[in-house]
């Protein structure tokens, strides 16, 4: 690794040998960064061949060309390759390296946007003093704070995740200067390097992970066909901390999963100026919104899961049942679409309004999710019928006549079971309403469920008051470490990192869960086959991968380690730099080698 030294007030300095070092990370991140790409574009769909470029620039993949592979994302309707690069040592024994090349979107920077992607570009302007502050909407001084220290650098991507990448194909260089170029079976090999290193970059981690999806499902062969025993996977995704950085140094043993599960509520229609004769979703919906919003006790999660102590593991693990007071919870549960379905207006009360809501967890499997909002549901519905019959029984007191809203026990119901009543209804109105909604919404499949729910309610003879309860695409299993299975491992890491921290004098810490959706879902899921079953099953939009029988757990540990940061997917989206672009890499290539050493 180069040597770095910094100052007080001053930018890192990196000692580089030459322009084509590729030990130098920060000056690759920004050569990622400059190449635009955002999700769904055509920049995104570029990218794969523009990683090829600059991975031919080293002199082992100058010798193997073909150990670089680019790979089509089966059925993906933008046309996106994955990139597989491996460098070959001796043995069988292989450590994998990944990540996502896709980033945001870019509109938030405002007059700023046409340096999005050039970091030294954007914080000359970030910090240009001639500027007012009311010209820059979001730059908070806590941003230019930062900049002005010199160990920050922004830029669209460079923490999410492009750094990431930079620091394996740094790592993935050095690991191939031990390695003798042209050799093609490991036993014919004459190189020093033990083991095998092998690059993953994927497409569509903010979109749907489309990538990771299908390279999961091929990297079994795809390992086979090479030889090649998986030991360790290694995410390179950034972590966010708004502090010093006790929390973003850190590796994450797991990944929290993630579910859009939806609420679509049924009431009965009736002209306004008679609103006492139907029954209005808008009310059970608020109902159940007003319960769910960042409610932490809403969903049976645990109280949190504490950080991993020497052995690999937290108390919560060693003894299951007993929470930990301090440790690491998700995010609560938060609405993410709230809208009644109509399209033109009129004076009748909407039929229908749905609410779909994004829930992280470390715990609940898809079924213990869908009862327990089935039973917020039907609180929600009993206390807005309630509420209803009480405000009848005040308005008689006011005129003549008598008021009463219809008399309905709620219904609360799964997709699978909607679906299967309109189907009786109308054979093949389920694939025809996908196919139509398709058309209609193809870059968004949440409103396509909406759509869908819409098509069926005719058919499936639903009376309201009703809730049918299911999930929208998209959906992350939880990923987690066996601990059983890979303590040696375990051991392992947590001896280089302990020593490592040391050394620097920092802490670098072990957390159970990433706190946000990660590419790790389908590397190290723990949903068995059941579960994935019934998540298809109660899908307005089937996951065809997530269904695929080959697509399984890959059989070693997975773990993330990547650079930190601040407010990615923001304007203020930025990258520690010593520790991204220094200690982080150099952490990566100790972990390597000590996994493929066997220690």
């Amino acid at each position: 690794m180069p040597s770095y030294h910094s100052g007080r007030g001053c930018c890192i300095i990196v000692v580089v040998k030459n322009k084509d070092d590729f030990q130098d990370i920060q000056s690759l991140t920004m050569r990622l960064v400059k190449a635009a790409s955002v999700t769904d574009s055509d920049g995104e769909k570029a990218f794969p061949s523009f990683l090829k470029s600059i991975l031919l620039e080293i002199p082992y993949f100058k010798a193997n060309p073909d150990h670089i592979i680019l790979q089509e994302i089966k059925n993906d309707p933008k046309g996106r390759y994955n990139l597989f690069a491996l460098v070959r040592g001796t043995g069988a024994d292989c450590v994998l390296l990944t990540g996502h090349y896709d980033v945001v979107q870019t509109s938030m920077y405002g007059c700023l946007e046409p340096w999005a992607f050039d970091p030294e570009g954007l914080q000359a302007k970030l910090l240009d003093a001639s500027l007012e502050s009311d010209s820059q909407e979001g730059v908070s001084q806590g941003l230019r704070k930062d900049l002005a220290s010199g160990e920050f650098l922004p830029g669209r991507g460079v923490l999410d995740m492009k750094s990431g990448l930079a620091a394996g194909i740094s790592v993935l260089s050095e690991f191939s200067r031990n390695c003798e170029p042209g050799g093609e079976r490991s036993s014919e090999r004459r190189g020093e390097q033990r083991g095998n290193l092998l690059f993953l970059a994927v497409a569509d981690e903010e979109g749907s992970s489309r990538g990771m999806k299908a390279a999961a499902s091929r990297l079994p062969g795809f390992l086979e066909a090479w030889g090649l025993i998986p030991r360790l996977a290694v995410n390179l995704d950034a972590a966010v901390d708004q502090g010093a950085g006790e929390q973003g140094r850190a590796v994450f043993t797991g990944s929290v999963g993630k579910a859009l599960p939806f609420a679509y509520f049924v009431g009965r229609c009736t002209h306004a100026g008679a609103p006492f004769d139907g029954i209005n979703p808008a009310l059970m919906a608020s109902e159940f919104a007003r319960e769910i919003e960042c409610n932490p006790d809403a969903l049976p999660e645990g109280r949190g899961v504490a950080e991993a102590g020497s052995d690999g593991l937290s108390p919560a693990q060693k003894h299951p049942g007993t929470p930990s007071k301090l440790g690491e919870a998700p995010s609560p549960p938060t609405i993410l679409y709230f809208r009644e379905t109509r399209e033109n207006y009129d004076v009748t009360t909407p039929q229908a309004v749905f609410c779909a809501l994004n829930v992280l967890s470390h715990t609940l499997s898809p079924d213990v999710i869908i009862e327990s909002l089935g039973k917020l549901a039907k609180t929600a519905m009993e206390s807005a019928t309630t509420l209803l019959r009480k405000r009848a029984s005040s308005f008689e007191e006011r005129v003549p006549g008598r008021f009463s809203i219809p008399n309905a026990k709620p219904t609360v119901l799964g997709f699978a079971e909607f679906a299967r009543r309109a189907e009786l209804a109308s054979p093949g109105i389920l694939d025809n309403a996908r196919q139509l909604a398709a058309l209609r919404h193809p870059d968004d499949r949440v409103q396509q469920s909406l759509e869908i729910l819409q098509t069926l309610l005719p058919y499936a003879a639903i009376e309201g008051p009703a809730a049918i309860l299911g999930f929208a695409p998209p959906y992350y299993p939880r990923a987690e470490f066996d601990q059983k299975k890979h303590s040696g491992i375990m051991i392992t890491l947590h001896r280089i990192v302990d020593d490592f921290s040391k050394e620097i004098g920092k802490s670098i810490r072990f957390r159970p869960y990433f706190p946000g959706i990660s590419d790790m879902s389908f590397l190290s899921f723990v949903d068995n086959s059941a579960q994935r079953d019934y998540v298809q099953g109660m899908s307005t939009i089937p996951d065809s991968a997530g269904a695929d029988a080959d697509l399984a757990p890959i059989d070693c540990p997975v773990i993330n380690l990547g650079p930190w940061g601040r407010e990615y997917h923001q304007l203020g989206e930025r990258v520690h730099r010593e520790y991204s672009f220094r200690q982080m890499p150099l952490l990566l290539s100790r972990l390597i080698d000590a996994v493929l050493r066997g220690e």
